[in-house]
């Protein structure tokens, strides 16, 4: 390292293809590169080296990958060749407000066009979940898609349960939002009276856990669970399940159901019951109803 001056930049990836897959980007540098693209064409500018956090080892595929910024994000660094300026090496994103769209005829500005969006423009760079902004974003569409089971209540009645809403109350500076390009979203939400935790998939699917440690499970595609060896579940309050489809239930060994009270079952078709081997009915008061009866 010359250690003779030392040379901070900023400037803007423009490109990120890395062909070593390192984490490195071409970053056109403010003072030292011109936004001429004809002078100076993206291809021919540098690659620059991440730098990662001590909390990532950095090793073997070991810790973080050295990726998040896109192109069009504004980054500081510096030159580990000082006045060469030729070994850029970047550490930090540079946040800011946003007030055009990129010019990709241009240097300073994404290639692509892509960033900044067109409909954040005049905006903190600060993700609106952190803001507390929920016009068009997920809790729009979390609060407008609320499901419904029916559950039964006894005697062939039903009841309807509808889905918890999100609690979001989201205040700033509380709530640590991570997103990515496409949509996936985390959310560490530390807003007094409104913690939460959030995973949120862009098809859909989330996992939210409420301030009072309630947890909401939504799925819009299929779920698959295994367990390779015991699942014990205990449940202290009721079990509501409302399947609109048909239930299989395949067990290899022996099933035992204990139920300290009553067992209501009422079905709209048939019921049938078969034993290979002995049936045993037994109850201090046995009755059959029906028109005609066949005992065979």
């Amino acid at each position: 390292m010359n250690n003779e001056k030392f040379c901070w930049f900023q400037g803007v990836i423009e490109d990120r293809d890395d062909p070593l897959q390192m984490g490195r980007v071409k970053i056109r540098c403010l003072g030292y590169h011109t936004e001429n693209k004809q002078d100076l064409p993206t291809g021919d500018l540098p690659w620059a080296t991440p730098i990662t956090p001590i909390t990532s080892a950095s090793v073997t595929g070991i810790g973080d990958t050295p990726l998040g910024p896109v192109t069009g994000t504004w980054v500081v660094g510096f030159f580990r060749d000082g006045v060469d300026a030729q070994q850029p090496v970047y550490f930090g994103t540079i946040a800011s407000m946003p007030t055009s769209e990129a010019n990709a005829q241009e240097g300073f500005n994404d290639p692509s066009g892509t960033y900044p969006l067109q409909d954040l423009l005049n905006e903190p760079d600060t993700n609106r979940l952190a803001r507390g902004e929920v016009e068009n974003t997920i809790v729009e569409s979390k609060r407008e898609n609320l499901d419904e089971m029916s559950v039964p209540s006894g005697g062939g009645s039903k009841e309807t349960l509808t889905e918890p809403e999100t609690p979001y109350n989201a205040q700033y500076p509380t709530n640590k939002v991570f997103q990515s390009e496409t949509g996936h979203i985390r959310e560490v939400d530390d807003t007094p009276g409104s913690e939460r935790l959030h995973t949120y998939h862009r098809a859909g699917t989330f996992e939210e856990i409420h301030p009072d440690g309630s947890r909401v499970n939504k799925i819009v595609g299929d779920n698959y669970s295994v367990v390779v060896r015991d699942n014990n579940v205990h449940i202290q309050g009721t079990v509501n399940i409302d399947i609109d489809g048909d239930s299989n239930i395949s067990v290899g060994g022996n099933a035992n159901i204990v139920v300290d009270q009553n067992i209501d079952m009422n079905a709209k078709g048939n019921i049938d019951i078969v034993a290979d081997g002995q049936l045993f009915l037994k109850g201090a008061n046995v009755k059959v109803s029906g028109s005609p009866i066949d005992l065979n």
